[in-house]
């Protein structure tokens, strides 16, 4: 029974962390933006290789979101109001 109630705190503590939101990077160097759409205009500019990653080691890497994609976020949430 002790075992069951420890792996119910445990289950219950990894479902409350937040979720890795889904980040794509230009590899080129001088790119200073990150994505969340892979189909993004702005990211289909790039001439070197899109890389996935995530939005927290974007912005270890000094990147902003992109303002397209900010504008697209935007759009999404007044629809769903």
């Amino acid at each position: 029974m002790k075992t069951l109630l420890i792996a119910l705190v445990a289950l219950s503590m990894t479902s409350a962390l937040p979720a890795k939101k889904k980040a794509y990077i230009c590899t080129d160097l001088k790119s200073q933006t990150y994505h969340w759409d892979e189909l993004c205009k702005e990211l289909e500019k790039c001439k070197y290789e899109v890389k996935e990653t995530t939005e927290a080691e974007a912005k270890d890497q000094q990147k902003r979101l992109c303002k397209v994609c900010k504008e697209n976020e935007k759009k999404k949430d007044e629809v769903k109001q």
